[in-house]
């Protein structure tokens, strides 16, 4: 009986080593996700003064198009993220009267981490 736990749990590590180094890392690299992340974050700007409006968009759009060229593997995050940077985008072309595109840039960049 010992024998067979002792087997039940050699299997179950095994099977969970397999599941755990097999799991698909997609964006792992990809310049484009790495790029478009980095803009998110400078739109952001968590550690210090937020950029202008003008600023924010101009990175925002770079990022947009970016994320839009990347390839569309990537379970719904990328889709996610490129629907908060528009939202983000229609915020500022108003002027953010609501103070809405931060918390939706931020939203992004967390989409977009998730994938790499």
């Amino acid at each position: 009986m010992k024998t067979y736990n002792v087997l039940n749990l050699v299997w179950l590590a095994i099977l969970g080593a397999i599941l755990i180094f097999s799991s698909p890392a997609y964006a792992a690299g990809d310049p484009l996700i790495d790029k478009a992340r980095d803009q998110l974050h400078q739109a952001l700007n968590p550690g210090g003064d937020p950029p202008s409006n003008a600023d924010r968009t101009a990175l925002l759009k770079s990022a947009l198009a970016l994320l839009q060229k990347s390839a569309p593997v990537y379970r719904g995050q990328r889709a996610k993220a490129i629907e908060d940077v528009k939202l983000a985008l229609e915020a500022l072309s108003k002027g953010d009267p609501d103070h809405k595109a931060k918390e939706l840039i931020r939203e992004a960049l967390d989409y977009v981490r998730d994938i790499t």
